[in-house]
């Protein structure tokens, strides 16, 4: 029986041990469980971080591109505003001029404006004008060459180069409006 004690206790101090081992690697089991979810928890909040970095640089761009734009258009619709005003004056002046020619009564200035058409067309031509509206018009024999300096044309020439001067007087800065 003495062997019997022996061999139980052997087999309590195996068993003992064993449990101590199965302890100690189920620390060490947990252990580094702890620190992978340490790890991996860190790895998450870095990844968010950056996520978080990405999308607010691409939420300022994109603020960034939305307010150019909202600018784009206001400054078109400024642009736009002032087209027509400019228009609008133009068409004014188009008016006035076509009620002061529609007087008639100036000879001197009729006989200028055939004079520049005739020029304009050379000789031979025939010259045509309505003192009514004040439209002069000249045209070479066989068709081919003509001059308009009614009202409506000269002022229409006339209004590309003097746009700049019109939108200084109305908006007070020299400034393009073109498109």
């Amino acid at each position: 029986m003495a062997s019997g004690t022996d061999s139980g206790a052997l087999f309590d101090a195996i068993e003992d041990r064993a449990g101590e081992e199965r302890a100690r690697i189920r620390a060490e089991a947990e252990a580094r469980v702890g620190q992978i979810r340490a790890s991996a928890d860190a790895e998450i909040e870095r990844l968010k971080a950056a996520a978080m970095r990405a999308l607010e640089k691409e939420l300022a761009a994109e603020r960034q591109r939305l307010l150019g734009e909202a600018r784009m258009r206001a400054r078109i619709g400024r642009l736009e505003t002032k087209r027509r005003f400019l228009a609008e004056a133009f068409k004014l002046a188009g008016e006035r001029i076509a009620r002061l020619a529609a007087g008639g009564g100036n000879r001197a200035a009729l006989e200028r404006l055939a004079a520049e058409a005739k020029a304009e067309v050379g000789e031979p031509c025939v010259v045509e004008v309505r003192a009514e509206d004040g439209t002069v018009t000249a045209r070479s024999p066989d068709g081919r060459r003509s001059a308009d300096n009614s009202p409506a044309t000269r002022l229409g020439r006339a209004q590309a180069g003097a746009e700049p001067q019109v939108a200084q007087l109305l908006f007070g800065k020299r400034k393009e409006i073109s498109p």
